[in-house]
């Protein structure tokens, strides 16, 4: 067990003066539910709403700055309402949250229980070693005076509980806890009233000296844990061909073993993205449209809500998984697949009548006759054995919300990666990013990316521009940039241009909404992307699997996809055997076992070498993590663009698609001598210059005396 240091510099200013006696009154919390609506909103604005049974349409009162409020006095619960207006019934624009009344959506007004005390977090700052933690703690409208000796906060992982020194002030407390290790370091934070009632307990996340300081300057590594390493890191046996769909025996140990052993480090990760951990199903199950024998080993079929599955080592090795990861300053987001369960879920076998699961006369499998995707994408099953949730049901929203929470506390997560968004009302993602909300604070404390897949072009884009804003979705993959690098870059197609053309269009549409996509070259629901390079993306992914390619032009062009997203803006994303350019065609084989270090060949030791000189490089280089990127040039095929933070060091990224050699204009860029980080070269930028590259290749260029020329992990 990992100990802490701490000094115990604390100070607590807590409002906490005896009533009575002549005492000043201490804090009390404000429980009162109120919507408002915004100046200019016009006359007569009404609220109507579940609370008397949609009866009477209550008025807004307008106050004298201009807004409009309604205070009510609600029990716990949760209530939907809508705004009336001139005979219009409208959801509140302020609210995200909602619900259904019948088959409408309305907004969702949830009013929290009062009877006990409330410790509110409002800041967690961290400097150095130390971690300051600031809030106030409040008593119940109508309960006992607070008992400022109950006030604590619990260190994660074995550390001792601290003490707090109470003195009368305003309410506000202060902490700090010095000499912390590198990680992230998680406080629980309790208090009573004196008559013993609990507030509920407050989290707060700090990490010291973190491998990303926020998501936008990350690179997030993902792996399927069945298919990665075995226990202590040992490399897994490949599957023959009839056993493609069943377990490999991979396990939490192996990619426990692997942060241990620095691999991540020296690619520059800073997340990791893990595949569900549910407990899954032993029986095999016939495959969603090819018949084919499959086993539960991805993870995505879940049997048991909150349980770990022990074939890939159970509760304790995902602890230790996770305990690891902080340690190394990686963040770990699970993988969450709330759209679906499994048919032998306790959940679904209590509910299924009673309106939680899309199973009545219209239930149908995606894809079917008469079950498109695109009319029944949000009931339809992905397979007969898999219930798909309704979400309209209140109480199976609040399972599901519930169920990530839960991860999230139990595990010391640090988000999701929702599985299967679209097949989802956008109610059922703004309900869990609301919960994470108030879940934990602290910077970045949890996050949540979400799978949209989606098409090429402006519809995939407008498509996962839906689903983003301030409250819902943190991120999501970039699937239109995906099928656009493998179309430029992988089967000479089009042109670079269309690279530029797509980052403007994708940044405009997301602009403002503070969210984050990810980049990647390809997934595991998708074939590999050196196999569509070699033209065996579509072979039978069990009996005609794609050999690992010789040629090296196949490496070159998956070099230049990956050197594309690695110097790019937004979050890298790896998918285990990118690196080393893995092939494999589609489900199962995107996901075959990943190989044994000592196995592979020249050519992929070469991508791997890239990889970690670029994932070095961005960890290095405040240009790539939070730059401005402005295009140098963009042609059929020639494309260059500039990374800048303005703090003198900027990044300069050449590509070339040609199959000879050529020199790329370099444009109004800072003039003067760059060292390539990828071949160490020495290249002089003049006025009216070029760069010169060989045939399908790249350069990545930093100045000469940059302390990134020559990145370490």
């Amino acid at each position: 067990m990992r100990t802490t240091s701490f000094l115990h510099a604390w100070v607590l200013a807590l409002g906490l003066a005896s009533v009575g006696c002549g005492g000043p009154e201490f804090p009390r919390r404000d429980c009162a539910t109120v919507i408002w609506a915004e100046p200019g909103s016009g006359a007569d604005i009404r609220v109507e709403g579940s609370w008397d049974g949609w009866a009477e349409a209550k008025p807004l009162e307008q106050r004298d700055d201009g807004w409009f409020l309604l205070p009510l006095n609600l029990s716990p619960g949760e209530y939907g309402y809508r705004m009336v207006q001139g005979g219009k019934r409208s959801l509140d624009r302020l609210n995200p949250l909602t619900t259904w009344k019948g088959e409408d959506e309305v907004s969702l007004a949830i009013a929290e229980s009062c009877a006990a005390p409330e410790i509110r977090v409002d800041a967690v700052d961290v400097s150095g070693d130390e971690v300051t933690v600031s809030g106030v703690f409040l008593a119940a409208p109508e309960g006992s005076a607070l008992d400022p000796a109950s006030l604590r906060a619990e260190h994660r992982g074995g550390g001792e509980i601290l003490p707090w020194n109470a003195q009368a002030a305003d309410g506000r407390f202060t902490f700090v806890a010095r000499g912390l290790g590198r990680g992230k370091h998680t406080f629980t934070l309790r208090g009573a009233d004196e008559s013993g009632v609990e507030a509920s307990p407050e989290i707060a996340v700090a990490w010291i000296d973190p491998a990303q300081t926020s998501w936008h300057e990350g690179l997030l590594y993902h792996l399927m844990i069945d298919r990665f390493r075995g226990d202590g890191g040992a490399p897994l046996a490949p599957l023959p061909p009839d056993k493609s769909g069943s377990r490999a025996g991979g396990t939490l140990d192996g990619v426990r073993a692997e942060i241990e052993r620095g691999t991540f480090d020296e690619l520059g990760v800073t997340a990791l993205w893990i595949s569900p951990v549910y407990t899954n199903p032993i029986e095999v199950r016939e495959g969603r449209g090819d018949g084919r024998p499959y086993e539960g080993y991805h993870g995505y079929w879940p049997l048991e809500s909150r349980g770990v599955e022990p074939r890939i080592g159970g509760e304790d090795a995902l602890r230790a998984m996770v305990d690891e990861a902080h340690r190394h300053g990686i963040r770990v987001i699970f993988d969450l697949v709330p759209n679906h369960i499994y048919e032998h879920n306790e959940r679904y076998l209590a509910n299924r009548n009673k309106g939680w699961f899309n199973d009545g006369v219209d239930k149908c499998v995606c894809g079917e006759p008469g079950c498109g995707w695109g009319e029944k994408l949000s009931t339809c099953w992905f397979t007969s054995y898999m219930p798909d949730v309704r979400f309209e049901h209140p109480d199976s929203m609040r399972a599901e919300v519930d169920d990530a929470v839960f991860w999230m506390k139990e595990f010391d997560a640090d988000g999701v990666r929702i599985d299967a968004v679209p097949m989802m009302p956008r109610a059922a993602t703004r309900r869990i990013t609301h919960a994470f909300n108030h879940l934990a604070t602290g910077k970045d404390a949890l996050f949540s990316i979400g799978e949209v897949f989606t098409g090429p072009g402006a519809a995939g884009i407008e498509s996962i521009r839906y689903f983003l804003g301030p409250h819902t979705l943190s991120g999501a993959f970039d699937f239109p940039l995906m099928w656009k690098l493998r179309e430029v870059f992988g089967l000479d197609r089009g042109s670079l241009a269309e690279l530029e053309d797509i980052l403007v269009s994708t940044d405009a549409a997301i602009e403002g909404s503070g969210s984050v996509l990810g980049r990647m070259i390809d997934n595991h629901d998708t074939a590999r992307f050196v196999s569509e390079v070699t033209g065996d993306a579509a072979n039978d992914p069990w009996y005609d699997k794609p050999a690992q390619p010789a040629e090296p032009i196949v490496y070159a062009r998956a070099k230049m996809a990956l050197a594309f997203i690695l110097t790019l803006h937004g979050l890298p994303v790896l998918y285990y055997g990118d690196e080393i350019a893995l092939a494999g065609a589609g489900d199962p084989d995107s996901r075959r076992v990943m190989p044994d270090p000592a196995a592979i060949g020249p050519l992929q030791s070469e991508v791997r070498d890239l990889v970690r000189k670029l994932g070095a490089l961005r960890r290095c280089s405040p240009a790539l993590r939070t730059g401005t990127r402005r295009p140098i040039v963009a042609t059929k095929d020639e494309y260059a663009y500039l990374r800048d933070a303005g703090d003198g060091d900027p990044v300069l990224v050449f590509f070339a698609r040609k199959t000879a050699p050529v020199s790329v204009p370099t444009g109004a860029v800072p003039l003067g001598s760059y060292v390539d980080v990828v071949s160490g070269e020495t290249i002089e930028i003049t006025a009216g210059g070029a760069v010169p590259l060989e045939a399908l290749s790249f350069r990545v260029l930093v100045r000469a005396g940059s302390p990134c020329r020559n990145p370490s992990p």
